[in-house]
């Protein structure tokens, strides 16, 4: 329950200082209607987090290569939970619903790494992604 609750104070954290950050830009404060921002968490196997790291610090150059995210927001965060295991947290916006669902295999290939390197843990899976919306703080509604 603290692990769950920490992550929502990180992503509210997070999702003020996105919020700014696109603001602060000429462009729109959201992203298009069709990309897709997600929150993914990580339980890495307990030894197991340099080598994650690794392949993770690959994985957004190589989806921003291939034209699969929006260059922002992109952020990785590390913890570890109540009973000292690693996670990590990926946010980021695929340019499109579809982008993650037609991989080719060279992220797939990344993606097969991760997950040899996560865990399901408490209940959880290895790797969980949820949708998130960017909120503009400073927008009145």
């Amino acid at each position: 329950m603290k692990l769950r609750i920490l992550c929502l104070i990180v992503l509210t954290l997070f999702l003020t200082f996105a919020g700014n950050v696109f603001s602060q830009t000429k462009e729109t404060s959201q992203p298009k209607d069709d990309t897709e921002t997600v929150y993914t968490t990580f339980r890495v196997i307990p030894g197991k987090e340099e080598e994650f790291w690794k392949v993770l610090e690959r994985a957004w150059p190589t989806y921003y290569r291939l034209g699969m995210v929006l260059e922002r927001p992109h952020l990785i965060l590390r913890g570890t939970d109540d009973a000292g295991k690693p996670y990590f947290i990926e946010i980021l916006t695929w340019k499109d619903h579809d982008a993650p669902d037609h991989a080719g295999p060279e992220v797939q290939a990344i993606w097969d790494q991760m997950t040899a390197l996560c865990e399901k843990r408490d209940g959880h899976r290895r790797i969980e992604f949820y949708e998130v919306k960017i909120i503009d703080s400073k927008k009145k509604k």
